[in-house]
């Protein structure tokens, strides 16, 4: 394309494959070669686009400017141009544009809290808090709870927003992600459901089926001790078992809590749950390559979503969680959507301790106070 042939006019209905960047008030579109990546485990999504210009041609956009991804007439990004490179020779001119979401401030930069201590507040309220100095907006995703008050919790001095975020938001059970419009997003897993499925021979070209046990266990024993160097916990040790029956032979592992939770008991016994689910999700995970970036009611294949998921290694329409979904169109593949699916329990967040326990504060059974 050339820089005059790149603007297209607002307002004209674009193809589903089509993708524009709206920079400026100027809509840029005729890209080459296209990635646009969205994630459900983490935050900013992001995009690389490549065009052919002629030489002695300029896009009219800087890095640091505020951009809008599109794909047809869809919103997928709301960020930032983060990179230009222009490479070429006398007839040729090759410029990259890359950038991320909104989001990407609070990954790159220091997390701002007065004193650096948390007083009070849940996962909705701390990550308003740490977003307010770049002006993100943080929504929670349908039917999710933000989960109970934090009373007190110390920072490390250093970190990051996204950091602290994705804490605050696993004590809670949830997913911190990004959505279209640049909002930090706090759902449950499988917050929404495709309207088809990814199907061995109707939309899929090209898929991996990947099933482990090296990382399974039949038996999973947890342990929270009732002492340790820094005081007496006043109580007895404490263990709770899980099983995996779907592990064929016995394979037994300890876990031990690392950190004194408030009610041990009860936070053992969620770790114990946490390390099999997780476990069993993860050892089953399915890479297709679909042949459009749409479901059968033209929405796009988004993270985050219940898809039905029927190809060979994964028969019977399993309904799978779409961990990560990549966009991609260029001369020698077309256009196309990776997609990476893995079982509910693979996402859910792991149980943490915010706020440990000084176990020299805890005064022991019949001790004087």
């Amino acid at each position: 394309m050339t820089a005059g042939q790149s603007i297209v006019a607002n307002g004209i209905t674009k193809p589903d494959d089509e993708l524009t960047l709206l920079v400026d008030g100027q809509v840029i579109g005729g890209f080459e070669d296209v990635k646009v990546s969205l994630r459900a485990e983490g935050f900013p999504n992001s995009f690389t686009v490549k065009a052919s210009m002629q030489p002695g041609d300029q896009l009219p956009m800087q890095p640091g400017d505020d951009c809008v991804v599109k794909l047809g007439n869809d919103t997928v990004i709301t960020g930032w141009v983060d990179r230009l490179a222009d490479a070429g020779d006398e007839e040729d001119h090759l410029i990259t544009i890359s950038g991320r979401g909104l989001t990407e401030d609070l990954v790159d930069c220091g997390a701002e809290w007065p004193s650096h201590q948390l007083i009070g507040g849940n996962a909705l309220t701390i990550a308003q808090r740490l977003a307010q100095p770049y002006n993100l907006e943080v929504v929670m995703g349908n039917g999710a709870s933000p989960g109970a008050d934090i009373s007190q919790w110390a920072l490390n001095y250093g970190e990051t927003g996204a950091e602290i975020i994705q804490r605050v938001a696993r004590n809670a059970g949830l997913l911190a992600y990004e959505d279209n419009m640049g909002r930090l997003v706090l759902a449950n897993v499988g917050a929404a459901t495709a309207a088809s499925g990814i199907v061995y021979g109707q939309n899929v070209q090209a898929w991996s089926v990947e099933r482990t046990m090296d990382q399974r266990f039949s038996d999973y024993v947890c342990c929270m001790f009732a002492s340790d160097s820094f005081g007496d916990l006043a109580g007895s040790d404490f263990y709770h078992s899980e099983t995996d029956p779907n592990v064929p032979r016995h394979r037994l592992t300890y876990l031990v809590v690392d950190a004194v939770a408030t009610n041990p008991q009860d936070f053992t016994i969620q770790r114990a749950k946490w390390e099999a689910a997780r476990r069993a999700g993860r050892a089953f995970v399915v890479n297709a390559t679909v042949d459009s970036w749409r479901d059968s009611a033209g929405g796009l294949w988004l993270p985050n979503t219940l898809v039905p998921v029927d190809v060979p290694g994964a028969t019977g329409g399993n309904m799978l969680v779409i961990s990560e979904v990549n966009f991609i169109r260029n001369d020698g593949r077309g256009t196309i959507a990776e997609v990476i699916a893995m079982p509910k329990a693979a996402f859910q967040p792991e149980p943490i301790v915010l706020a440990p326990v000084n176990t020299a504060d805890i005064v022991p059974a019949g001790a004087a106070k």
